[in-house]
């Protein structure tokens, strides 16, 4: 039976600690002030694919659950492209937390913000254990190598677990260039069936 992240009792612990972490931190007054969310993750709680981004949005923020915006159609048409269904992917960011500059616009996270949330992060993956991390942009490719070029795989090894990692801009990215970066994402196809195949 399919478990959503939200509801997930195997991430319970992991999602409580992350949101009494979330409420300590100065980023938390954007949540208060726009009556919003502390944003956790949606998908399945055993993924093999994990999907992160960088923080949420005004549409993530409202909803509680993360790429529910525009960046979320693009990555929702990864996920089509790729063959995925509910049960093989899950999606979190490196902040869980909306942040807001003084005139009240969406900002990257900072370096600070990344670092604060960086040991609830990685549990919730060592807890998830997924085969393959999908880093959506810089701020969350900073938290396993800001090297990475896109379309490049890597593996990972931290906690108990060993990941591939796979790095492509976020979709927002894409969207202010005006591509759907299907063809960016479209190699990992090949990195699923290769793994379908050694099963």
């Amino acid at each position: 039976m399919l478990m959503e992240v939200n509801e997930s009792k195997k991430l319970f612990q992991e999602r409580t600690e992350l949101i009494e972490h979330a409420k300590k931190h100065a980023l938390y007054k954007n949540a208060l002030k726009t009556k919003g969310n502390i944003v956790f993750g949606r998908g399945s709680d055993e993924a093999k694919i994990l999907f992160i981004g960088e923080a949420p949005g005004f549409s993530e923020n409202e909803t509680g659950k993360p790429f529910v915006g525009r960046s979320g159609k693009v990555l929702n048409e990864w996920i089509t492209a790729l063959g995925l269904n509910e049960k093989d992917f899950a999606i979190m960011n490196v902040v869980p937390i909306i942040p807001l500059s003084e005139e009240n616009k969406i900002r990257p996270p900072t370096e600070e913000e990344i670092n604060y949330f960086l040991p609830y992060t990685k549990k919730i993956i060592e807890k998830m254990n997924p085969q393959i991390i999908v880093l959506l942009g810089r701020s969350a490719a900073s938290i396993f190598d800001k090297n990475l070029h896109v379309k490049e795989t890597k593996k990972t090894v931290f906690g108990k677990i060993t990941a591939q990692l796979y790095f492509i801009y976020h979709p927002a990215y894409y969207l202010r260039n005006g591509r759907k970066g299907t063809e960016d994402i479209l190699p990992l196809k090949e990195i699923l069936t290769e793994q379908k195949e050694k099963k």
